[in-house]
């Protein structure tokens, strides 16, 4: 639904303004009404705006800030606070930084009669469908600070999760743009001051040294050209880096490496468990649960085979039968779930996959972080190695013809 920016008198004759979301002009005007206020104007905010916030706005909320906006309202909610009581409070925290204007609409919405599953639906960029489905049962049976309690807690666990993916990736990036960077000192200073000298001398250089001599010959002559590809190419690969189809091509190539497919493999599947227990554990029927799920899992990989899941568990096939076919998990966690359906345990049985599925992921990272370091630095010790020897050689050769 589309979002109205207001402005409006209060009893005492004071000017407010806010946002908040409604169908139309005149159901704005309403809500505004409702809180005992006298509408002046309501403006629906444009969409490029929003497009624009959602993608490059550096002061976009982060999943951290949502996550313990999650957990601080569990707990002021299991203290007896209200739903709207509870929303004031945190709009004045610290803690959720740059959540607070989002926190205020939640609670000028909850104010004007929509339900909470409502308010954080409107806001699909920051609160996924997955958790407004969550909300949504726990407004239905009177449970929402333990279903708060319990998302913060998964949420925690899965950016955790993300973090150690992230770190992972990190290290060997940095190990090879400081190998690259020592590749381009070598190239750029140092061995132009051989180059010349071989040059003067005749000196002989095998093909390896000429290439990199002329390579070094181009990139100092077009320097400025150089830097600025670079930094179009630095923008490029963020931008492209920001857009989720681009990521999901990005993982879902990198799975298909030896070695490194492991470890994706490993975290698509204890996070699909860990959700799958998570929804199941608080309510959400099957159906609905593949449905979220099908939003959750395209980030990991293609959407394709999750949908086609997706599809024969609507129309009555099992789980486990439906995840074998589309082939998404490995066939250990399948066999598992199809355990789960037979005994009624699939929460617990999903949680402790991903619990399983999350120490294999764990070693397989401490592995092939092991081999990446070792590996990217042997390899630039032998280039530049024989490219030391190369230039030693063809010196050697010069100083004969001078002799």
């Amino acid at each position: 639904m589309p979002s109205f920016r207001y402005r409006a008198l209060t009893q005492f004759g004071e000017i407010v303004a806010g946002s908040l979301v409604a169908s139309t002009q005149a159901e704005a005007e309403r809500r505004i009404s409702s809180l005992h206020l006298l509408p002046i104007e309501a403006v629906e905010e444009a969409r490029s705006a929003s497009v624009f916030r959602r993608g490059f706005w550096p002061n976009r909320p982060s999943c951290a800030e949502v996550t313990s906006f999650t957990r601080d309202l569990a707990l002021l909610l299991k203290a007896g606070a209200r739903l709207d009581d509870a929303l004031d409070l945190l709009s004045g925290d610290r803690d959720v930084g740059r959540l607070r204007p989002v926190i205020r609409r939640l609670r000028l919405a909850v104010l004007g009669g929509e339900s909470f599953t409502d308010a954080v639906s409107a806001q699909p960029d920051l609160f996924p469908s997955m958790y407004g489905a969550l909300m949504k049962v726990g407004e239905a049976s009177g449970t929402l600070s333990q279903v708060l309690e319990v998302l913060a807690a998964e949420r925690d666990r899965t950016e955790a999760t993300r973090r150690k993916l992230s770190d992972a990736m990190h290290y060997p990036i940095f190990v090879l743009l400081a190998a690259g960077c020592v590749m381009l000192f070598f190239i750029l200073a140092v061995l132009p001051q051989f180059s010349s000298v071989l040059r003067d001398f005749g000196g002989r250089a095998d093909p390896a040294l000429g290439f990199f001599m002329e390579a070094s010959d181009l990139m100092r002559a077009n320097r400025a050209l150089l830097l600025i590809s670079g930094a179009f190419v630095l923008a490029g690969g963020w931008w492209l880096m920001r857009q989720t189809k681009v990521r999901a091509s990005i993982v879902a190539a990198l799975a298909t490496l030896p070695g490194i497919g492991r470890i994706f493999v490993f975290h698509r599947t204890s996070l699909f468990c860990r959700n799958l227990g998570l929804l199941l554990g608080c309510g959400v029927n099957l159906t609905a649960t593949q449905r979220i799920l099908v939003d959750v899992m395209s980030v990991t990989s293609s959407p394709a085979p999750w949908i086609e899941a997706a599809d024969r568990v609507r129309y009555g096939g099992k789980l486990s039968q439906a995840l074998a076919e589309s082939n998404v998990l490995p066939p250990m966690a399948v066999r598992m779930l199809r355990l789960g359906e037979e005994t009624g345990e699939l929460p617990v049985l999903a949680g402790r996959i991903a619990e399983f599925y999350e120490a294999k992921l764990q070693r397989s990272l401490d592995r092939v972080l092991g081999m990446v370091g070792p590996a990217a630095i042997l390899t630039i010790s032998i280039v530049v190695g024989g490219l030391i020897v190369s230039v030693m050689t063809a010196l050697l050769s010069v100083t004969q013809l001078v002799d």
